[in-house]
């Protein structure tokens, strides 16, 4: 009976032990695992981002500045702040002349690419321990304007 009792004697000190050897690890597993979160949510945003700049490319509605301001509102509005016009190109592939898309012509392919450094990211420190230092997302569309429709009133007589 003496034998069974000093087995099940309480040990108080061995758990305090065991948090303060084991929590840095998981302190350091929890911080990368919310690095990664955030960075793969700010590459939705910026790949949606330069979804919708090339969307409003497309329509032809807009000039090639506004546009890209239309890009720059949008990822400040959903939480990147301090994206500038400089991060976001827009060029016309077809013909680099026709860069503003009120002048493209029809099926004229507009790449729109969005390049956010990672200091624009402002509570991350995943670009201390990492070599990458930019998320980067382009998006390519074709312009959709509408060509007006000329109609005949004349009647072939083949």
């Amino acid at each position: 009976m003496m034998i069974l009792n000093r087995k099940m004697q309480a040990r108080p000190a061995t758990a305090a032990v065991e948090l303060a050897v084991c929590l840095p690890f998981l302190f350091i597993l929890i911080a990368g695992i919310w690095e990664v979160g955030r960075m793969v949510t700010a590459q939705q945003l910026v790949a949606n981002s330069a979804r919708e700049g090339g969307r409003q490319a497309s329509a032809g509605q807009k000039n090639a500045t506004a546009v890209r301001q239309f890009v720059v509102d949008y990822l400040n509005m959903n939480g990147l702040t301090g994206v500038t016009l400089s991060h976001v190109t827009l060029t016309n592939i077809t013909d680099a002349s026709r860069s503003d898309p009120m002048t493209a012509e029809q099926l004229d392919q507009f790449r729109i690419t969005v390049t956010v450094p990672y200091s624009v990211i402002q509570w991350s420190t995943l670009a201390q321990i990492t070599s990458t230092s930019d998320i980067s997302a382009s998006a390519d569309w074709y312009a959709m304007k509408d060509v007006p429709l000329v109609i005949t009133s004349t009647i072939p007589t083949n």
